[in-house]
């Protein structure tokens, strides 16, 4: 997982689980939807149906799965694999399935060629998914440096090279010449690295690359739209005083397979934030945690879990190499999904939240405008409080939500859909439905915000 200092010192005093991580919270289920295609008016989006909605049941995934990997297959459907399904010894899984958007329905398919949580999965050119790394528990963190494909015509996986070194918490980028970029991580839950190596799928090979200027784990990687990569935030442990969290980013190009540092600071230090690239070109990165402000323990305590979740947000200029700070997110968000939407905007759903010695998921989700001035809104909340989860984008612009940890400390198999048209999430029922966003008029953008 990418808070694996937090989770380290758990399963030192606490090893057959993490509920001292994962937690139990409140649970509320707020529906949005009405019977008969009427959709109930939500305080912050008044809307107004233009079209009849259709109704179907609730699903639920083969299995619950938390800390796994989503993708969208080019012809619409989306893999899902491996993921933890209970949070404790030996609940590691390398089940996969896919759901088929256009029937509703999760279908089984093969099974990856070993167990994996935390692993990343990179749609390639051709069709296949490159699976990646992540951990294996085997009574205890066994990080991966084993490689798969998956192939969505024959629904199997198969072995690929490994990568040189195993790792955790890693970035994988489809580069625009088809290679995949994997960079940074953890190989043992402690130690970070500062390494990079590059997938060719043509040959299946591995070559090492350039290193990162700085060890980085829990960060994020994002393609530019001039082929190069942005790589910003995170975090690095095993170091005498303390975990530390990055402000710094930089740039990799694959033209000279180097990495470069950004002269700009971010606006924040952030370990463990999510990011997105914007249809405008620029780079919006949300929340994270600080280790400027320490939420407990002594003053000479740097641990990861006393570390600050951010309600702060930025945006990167590829033109400029600039931060700009974008204006605040309604609720801190701590590990994250960041999903950009069909219309440009981008919906953050769930992650970390504290409730006294515990974690748990969040109910909590907003929404991005990508125009100016450019501002968070509240939508939601989720039927399911979700932390770990995935959330993926579908065809007719819905976004699917899938598993994580729930209110109650346990994985669920349960997956809801946020309707970007009236702004709020379903289980069941109601699950297309257009309308129209009347948005609020009392937001005005943070001072430094870029031009539009």
């Amino acid at each position: 997982m990418p808070f694996v200092a937090e989770r380290n010192q758990a399963e030192s005093t606490h090893m057959s689980s993490i509920r001292i991580l994962l937690a139990p919270a409140a649970a509320i289920f707020v529906s949005a939807v009405t019977l008969f295609g009427c959709t109930t008016p939500i305080a912050e989006h008044p809307v107004s149906v233009t079209r009849p909605a259709y109704f179907t049941e609730a699903i639920n995934m083969s299995t619950p799965r938390a800390d796994h990997a989503a993708v969208a297959l080019k012809d619409g459907r989306v893999l899902i694999c491996g993921g933890t399904k209970n949070l404790n010894v030996g609940s590691v899984q390398s089940s996969a399935e896919i759901y088929d958007p256009a029937q509703h329905k999760f279908f089984p398919t093969g099974s990856m060629t070993t167990p994996r949580m935390g692993q990343t999965a990179t749609l390639l050119d051709d069709g296949r998914v490159l699976i990646v790394g992540g951990v294996r528990n085997l009574g205890f963190r066994a990080m991966l440096k084993s490689a798969e494909i998956y192939d969505p015509e024959t629904g199997s996986f198969t072995a690929t090279a490994p990568m040189s070194v195993a790792r955790e918490g890693h970035t994988a980028t489809l580069l625009r010449d088809g290679r995949v970029l994997v960079a940074g991580g953890s190989d043992n839950g402690i130690h970070t690295l500062e390494s990079a190596e590059i997938y060719d799928p043509k040959t299946a090979r591995w070559a090492k690359t350039g290193s990162m200027t700085v060890p980085r784990v829990a960060h994020v990687a994002v393609l530019l739209n001039d082929g190069r990569v942005l790589i910003a935030g995170g975090g690095r442990g095993g170091r005498p005083g303390g975990y530390i969290a990055y402000q710094n980013a930089e740039l990799f190009d694959p033209r000279t397979g180097k990495f470069s540092a950004i002269a700009a600071q971010m606006k924040s230090d952030r370990v463990g934030p999510a990011a997105v690239l914007l249809k405008t070109g620029r780079v919006l990165i949300v929340g994270g945690k600080s280790g400027k402000i320490l939420t407990g323990a002594g003053p000479r305590t740097r641990d990861l879990a006393w570390f600050t979740p951010l309600d702060t947000a930025e945006i990167f200029d590829p033109e400029t190499s600039e931060f700009y700070a974008a204006s605040p997110m309604r609720v801190p968000h701590y590990l994250p999904t960041a999903t950009l939407l069909s219309d440009g905007d981008v919906l953050v759903v769930g992650g970390w939240q504290m409730r006294g010695n515990v974690i748990s998921g969040m109910y909590d989700a907003e929404e991005f405008s990508s125009g100016a001035p450019g501002f968070f809104s509240s939508v939601g909340p989720l039927s399911v409080a979700r932390l770990e989860n995935t959330a993926t984008l579908l065809p007719d612009g819905r976004v699917l939500v899938a598993g994580g940890i729930d209110a109650k400390g346990k994985v669920t198999s349960s997956v809801e859909y946020y309707l970007p048209e009236s702004h709020h999430f379903a289980r069941a029922g109601e699950l297309s439905s257009a309308s129209v966003r009347i948005p609020p008029q009392d937001i005005t953008p943070a001072p430094g915000s870029p031009p539009h």
